[in-house]
């Protein structure tokens, strides 16, 4: 029996792509109906925005921080941020919490930990405000003890610090723990790494390599029981 479990959150707790792909649809409509940007001058101006970002700021938890992204689209529409940024951020992030939820199984997962005395705790490449919202938002942060973000790091997983700080947190050693991710390089392999039992979690992705380590589709996966609870 693990004493601790380690999730990551987009793309493990809940699926971050859809959501992603809804906002940014409700996201560009409103900026055409309300700035007069068409759809498609405005994505083209905010995938160079973000990839500027990214290049700048790589591997920092900023790189990922949407004010940023679209300030700096306004600034390559030659519009004042400070006219927008602020409503804009929250058109694309309260379309995105309202319309998220867990992946099937999950809250069941996490309860049935609780309910074991696992210690729980999240593990992101994200700035900590916007996290603490969606895991709030999913229902989950009743089950959840810690969160460890790039953002109190200062390093992205799969920097070592990212995972041994939930471990310090959690009060438990890397052989006592198990980690739950979806992306292979970043999660998996930070996660081994440090002696962490990494389980790799696919839901419907046409996953690649990795062959040497646990795949789960689904929180509802009977081997996962058996594992954690022994039924």
């Amino acid at each position: 029996m693990y004493k601790g479990v380690i999730f990551d959150i987009d793309g493990t707790l809940y699926d971050y792509q859809i959501n992603d792909k809804l906002a940014m649809n409700h996201f560009c409509a409103y900026i055409e109906a309300n700035l007069g940007i068409e759809e498609k001058k405005f994505r083209e101006t905010y995938t160079a925005a973000r990839n500027i970002i990214h290049a700048r700021l790589k591997d920092t938890a900023a790189s990922h921080s949407r004010v940023l992204m679209i300030q700096t689209a306004l600034e390559l529409l030659n519009l004042n941020p400070f006219d927008y940024v602020l409503e804009l951020y929250d058109v694309y992030w309260n379309y995105f919490l309202e319309n998220m939820r867990p992946y099937d199984g999950a809250t069941e997962f996490l309860a049935e930990l609780k309910a074991n005395d696992v210690k729980i705790s999240t593990c992101t490449d994200m700035t900590a405000q916007i996290q603490y919202r969606k895991i709030k938002k999913l229902g989950l942060d009743r089950y959840i003890d810690f969160m460890v973000t790039s953002e109190e790091t200062g390093f992205e997983k799969p920097a070592p610090i990212m995972f041994n700080l939930a471990l310090e947190k959690m009060k438990i050693q890397s052989n006592e723990a198990a980690y739950f991710g979806d992306a292979l390089d970043r999660d998996i392999l930070g996660a081994a790494n440090v002696g962490i039992k990494p389980f790799w979690f696919i839901a419907d992705i046409n996953a690649i390599g990795g062959d040497n380590f646990i795949k789960i589709r689904s929180y509802r996966d009977p081997e996962l029981k058996k594992i954690f609870f022994g039924g």
